[in-house]
């Protein structure tokens, strides 16, 4: 089975370390989560896995061919329109040319619910649309381009309640097919709920857990949130349950 694998990658900006012996993997057909404060290197880590900066030390390992990176912010020419957008997007992603009736018909097969809104904001001119409703058109673009891996930076960031339902459902029925998927998160709920399995970046490592009730028993606490905060405020604790954890 084809994966993407990060093992022991040591990364750091001149004297301060972001990742040390940091090791995870995605293989094919699954979603998986990463959690971490700002600044704890998950950005840093997706451009790591892009190719767009070296580790020092540790190797990355892709078997995948062709994949897709969503960054944290998008940005859009004010006077386009969407579908303006979507030919742009679609000719510098993917080899195939990608016509709206090809994307709907696989959007429609993941959430035939979300079909009828992705048509209306077709034709509306990008300064017109919403912060949310940009990084949703561009997360659904984006996988309806046939992808092997596909890297989202927080994809439902400025999504109200209902599109991030139709993200997810989309994000799932692209799984299903066997595209390999990391998401990053500042919601601890949804990806708790929605990946297979997440990483805690805490002692500048992944920490691997396979379960919300298993990230809450490893920091002690009662609720997802707090397990959270406990793995960023308190690295001893989180190093030394992790240890025990390991062995």
């Amino acid at each position: 089975m084809k994966s993407f694998r990060a093992e022991r990658i040591d990364f750091a900006y001149g004297d301060k370390a972001l990742l040390t012996k940091a090791s995870l993997k995605i293989p094919q057909g699954s979603i998986v989560g990463i959690l971490g404060p700002n600044g704890s290197g998950k950005t840093t880590f997706f451009d790591i896995a892009c190719e767009l900066k070296s580790v020092k030390s540790g190797a990355i390992h892709n078997d995948f061919t062709k994949f897709l990176y969503l960054s944290q912010i998008i940005t859009t020419p004010p006077a386009l329109r969407m579908w303006d957008i979507f030919k742009m997007v679609t000719a510098l992603s993917s080899d195939e040319h990608m016509s709206q009736p090809q994307a709907l018909d696989k959007l429609s097969l993941w959430s035939p619910g979300i079909v009828d809104r992705y048509k209306d904001i077709w034709n509306k001119k990008s300064s017109l649309c919403s912060y949310g409703e940009t990084r949703w058109f561009f997360t659904l673009s984006l996988l309806a381009i046939s992808a092997e891996f596909v890297i989202l930076d927080e994809p439902t960031a400025g999504v109200d309640p209902e599109f991030r339902h139709y993200i997810w459902q989309c994000l799932h029925g692209a799984a299903r097919e066997g595209t390999a998927i990391l998401v990053s998160s500042h919601n601890v709920d949804e990806v708790v709920n929605n990946c297979d399995y997440f990483y805690m970046i805490s002692q500048q490592r992944f920490n691997y857990f396979d379960s919300g009730s298993e990230f809450m028993r490893r920091y002690g606490a009662n609720t997802l949130d707090d397990a959270f905060i406990r793995a960023v405020s308190e690295p001893t604790f989180a190093m030394r349950t992790a240890v025990l954890k390991k062995h």
